[in-house]
């Protein structure tokens, strides 16, 4: 079910915690935004040095300025490129998209090409209970036509080796929709 743009963008921002989002964004930051969809987060993102969002369903990208680049693609294989130029990675509710046995992989081939001092931000769906489990499949059902396929923040942290630093970790609840943050800056 396709949601016209202009209601997506009132819709959206009540569900998703964009300002949580926003604080771990460096200022003059080079964004690479996998699974940005119709490219919401650029609108409230104010201080950056370039954005790349990449996404099969991208927004048109010729209003758009110079330093901004939507990439209509798959996010597991536009990684497989040199990603030396930025510096922040957003992963907002990518995960549950991507199937099990790919998730860990996807991340961790993400995680190898980061430079010093980058920093990964991971926001995906992540229910505390039967209920919020139930909405959230419900949800994307309805709206992205997929089954959702919850990533294991947990066992994926139990993997995490020292050259990555947990800057936070938390979980937010916002009505029927559970969000849980893993943000990680190479070390």
């Amino acid at each position: 079910m396709a949601i016209p743009k202009n209601i997506y963008f009132k819709l959206r921002p009540l569900i998703l915690p964009i300002s949580e989002i926003l604080s771990f964004i460096p200022h003059r930051a080079s964004i690479l935004d996998l699974g940005c969809g119709k490219g919401l987060l650029l609108e409230h993102i104010k201080y950056f040095k370039s954005y790349t969002g990449v996404d099969l369903n991208v927004p048109r990208s010729d209003k758009y300025k110079d330093k901004i680049n939507f990439v209509k693609g798959d996010c597991i294989k536009y990684i497989d490129r040199k990603l030396e130029d930025y510096n922040t990675f957003l992963l907002i509710d990518l995960l549950h998209h991507i199937k099990p046995n790919h998730q860990f992989i996807f991340v961790k081939k993400l995680i190898n090409q980061m430079k010093r001092g980058d920093i990964l931000i991971i926001k995906d769906i992540y229910p505390k209970n039967f209920v919020t489990k139930f909405w959230n499949s419900f949800h994307d059902f309805i709206i992205s036509k997929q089954l959702i396929n919850y990533f294991d923040f947990s066992n994926f942290e139990n993997t995490l080796n020292q050259n990555l630093i947990i800057l936070d970790k938390f979980h937010k609840r916002i009505f029927l929709y559970d969000h849980f943050f893993l943000v990680l800056k190479r070390n």
